[in-house]
């Protein structure tokens, strides 16, 4: 029987200016010579298959603000990321179920849609590398407009398959020239083959869930990611008999890429519980564990 996730609070929707003008990013466009570099991009758009090919310097994000009830300052948020999909229903329940899960612990969420306002249906497959890395700077925009708005003490970023990915790559020092900083990251299900993060350093720490029988992105390369010693603590927590749905609360299937896609209750409720006790605790483990 399919579990019914806790229904959040009404979301106030806003409109987050897209920022990119970094040491990191360049103005080197999409092409087939440089499909995954372009992702470090200052435009907002910027010429992928994906985008039918525009290119556009400024633009804006939309975005879903959650916060707990009874909020009279700024609390601690977390922004949220889609997966390859976009915000299709089955990823606008589980937002939403986060916010829930996060508003009922006093942390406040932003859902940020990377997608609906640069006119992208999907990024799955072989676009995950250079969305993953455009779409770190999108998570930085929506840090900054919660900083510059007063609403959070401290934020958080977490995603979901490629959006796993984003918010693992946001986490690198590769992205430490931004001014302002995320306290911790939680991807979950990311794609761990990315140079950058597999061999790279992380200046804060960083959550990794992921499931033994993924077959979308599978966790092999999340392990080779842990052999390196790094001074910032990096926890890989790797769910028994959990593929890459483990999160979606929706009926078992095979999706479209040929991916299996099954919830896992149990795993997705360990998860949130774990998110939440490193957010309140600010204690962070180190090194792979298997549940």
């Amino acid at each position: 029987m399919l579990l019914l996730f806790s229904a959040a609070a009404s979301a106030e929707e806003v409109k987050i200016k897209w920022k990119g003008d970094y040491a990191h990013n360049s103005d080197k466009r999409w092409s087939k010579d440089n499909p995954y570099d372009s992702g470090f991009s200052k435009n907002f758009k910027n010429g992928t298959p994906q985008e039918f090919g525009e290119v556009k310097k400024d633009g804006e994000l939309n975005a879903f603000i959650y916060s707990p009830k009874d909020m009279k300052g700024p609390v601690p948020f977390v922004v949220v990321m889609h997966g390859c999909d976009g915000m299709v229903t089955s990823e606008k329940e589980w937002t939403q179920h986060v916010a829930a899960e996060l508003n009922k612990a006093g942390i406040g969420v932003l859902v940020l849609d990377s997608y609906t306002t640069r006119l992208v249906d999907e990024s799955c497959g072989l676009p995950d590398q250079h969305w993953g890395r455009r779409r770190a700077d999108d998570a930085y925009s929506a840090l900054d407009y919660l900083i510059e708005k007063k609403i959070a003490t401290e934020v958080y970023v977490m995603g979901y398959s490629n959006g796993g990915l984003a918010s693992l790559m946001a986490m690198t020092k590769k992205q430490a020239d931004h001014p302002k900083r995320f306290a911790a990251g939680f991807p979950i299900a990311p794609n761990c083959y990315s140079v950058i993060t597999k061999y790279g350093d992380y200046y804060a720490p960083v959550i990794v869930f992921v499931g033994d029988k993924d077959d979308a992105n599978p966790p092999a390369p999340c392990h080779e990611m842990m052999k390196k010693k790094r001074a910032t603590p990096i926890q890989l927590i790797e769910y028994k008999d959990a593929n890459h749905g483990f999160v979606l609360n929706q009926p078992s299937k095979v999706g479209a890429h040929g991916w299996a896609l099954t919830y896992n209750p149990i795993a997705e409720k360990d998860m949130m519980q774990t998110i939440i006790a490193a957010i309140k605790t600010k204690r962070f483990g180190t090194g792979i564990e298997s549940r």
